[in-house]
């Protein structure tokens, strides 16, 4: 196998991509939970460090190690987008699942306040 082919550029590409995810997946999972300025500045703080080390072995990969460019660059720019639409789609799921578990039906809360007109509200 050729070290400066495209399946080694290509393969090389997959794989910064999938770490890149990998890392923004577990510092979200991690963000979960937290206060809004901690969740934000950790979501945004590592997404500032990620993007930088992703420039930096893109960077790397074509100038210093002289990969295939052609191969890496198209399977990086595909990547990037569907690695990134996978983040998105993992944001999106994870925060209405959240807000599902959080908003509690109106008939619950009148349940907490039991007095006999709630009651008569409650009961069909």
């Amino acid at each position: 196998m050729d070290p400066k082919g495209p399946l080694i550029a290509t393969l090389t590409a997959i794989g910064i991509n999938l770490v890149n995810t990998l890392v923004g997946y577990f510092v979200a999972r991690k963000a979960f939970g937290k206060e809004l300025n901690v969740f934000l500045s950790m979501v945004f703080g590592s997404l500032g460090v990620r993007a930088i080390a992703v420039i930096a072995s893109a960077w790397f990969c074509l100038s210093v190690a002289e990969m295939h460019q052609v191969g890496f660059a198209l399977t990086f720019a595909v990547m990037g987008f569907v690695m990134l639409m996978g983040e998105i789609l993992f944001f999106h799921r994870w925060f209405e699942k959240n807000k599902r578990e959080v908003r509690r039906p109106v008939t619950e809360l009148l349940k907490k306040n039991a007095s006999p007109l709630n009651a008569l509200l409650i009961t069909p």
